[in-house]
């Protein structure tokens, strides 16, 4: 009878064990578990960098855009001529031209600038936005703004879904305001009320959109 308990005995101790086959089921499914664990982390920590690379992105091109309203709002509106040139507000959905009072340029601190914004399209259906500054005190008859190559743009957004500008018009005798893409000065008289920036960053986000009020001023 003893010898029975003690066999007995002995064979639920063994039994308190795990085999080998146990163990290697064990360590796989800890296995899966760590890989699971590092994957959604690895995917948490993409995320993260993304945010925060979008968060630069945004703000940068906010800061962009607050200066191209300054720029704007201290724009002359007076006809600049310079040796039988004249320069005053000119653009359209990928381009604005025209002369203002602020330089953006450290190399253009004092004096009257002529700027020009231009839209380029770049690959994958993106754009950037560039721009060309001078002072007017080196412009002579020989500057043509249609001559400008890439070499002399500085680049202020250089990846964007899309970037374009609209231009709004006075009220006719029987129209309200409405927003245009193209400001012609052959074709309409004096300066838009407002400019309007449209930046959108890529396809699915909301776009970033600045309205310049152009207020004339009495010493431009």
């Amino acid at each position: 009878m003893v010898a029975e308990i003690g066999q007995t005995g002995a064979f639920y101790k063994g039994r308190n064990g795990f085999t080998l086959v146990e163990l290697l089921i064990s360590l796989m499914i800890l296995s899966i578990i760590l890989v699971i664990i590092l994957g959604a982390f690895r995917v948490g920590v993409r995320a993260w960098e993304k945010g925060e690379q979008d968060i630069d992105s945004n703000q940068r091109s906010r800061i962009v855009l607050g200066l191209i309203k300054q720029q704007l709002s201290s724009i002359v509106f007076k006809k600049t001529t310079i040796d039988s040139q004249s320069f005053f507000l000119k653009g359209d959905a990928k381009s604005l031209e025209f002369v203002s009072m602020l330089s953006l340029d450290p190399g253009n601190e004092f004096g009257r600038v002529y700027v020009k914004y231009v839209v380029k399209e770049k690959e994958g259906k993106k754009e950037s936005l560039a721009f060309y500054e001078r002072n007017i005190v080196f412009m002579d008859k020989e500057f043509n703004p249609e001559n400008l190559d890439d070499n002399d743009f500085h680049e202020l957004i250089p990846d964007a879904r899309d970037v374009s500008f609209e231009y709004l018009k006075p009220p006719g005798e029987e129209n309200a305001y409405e927003w245009q893409e193209t400001w012609d000065p052959e074709n309409d008289s004096g300066m838009p009320p407002a400019v309007k920036i449209i930046l959108k960053k890529e396809e699915k986000t909301a776009p970033i959109t600045v309205i310049v009020r152009i207020i004339p001023k009495e010493d431009t």
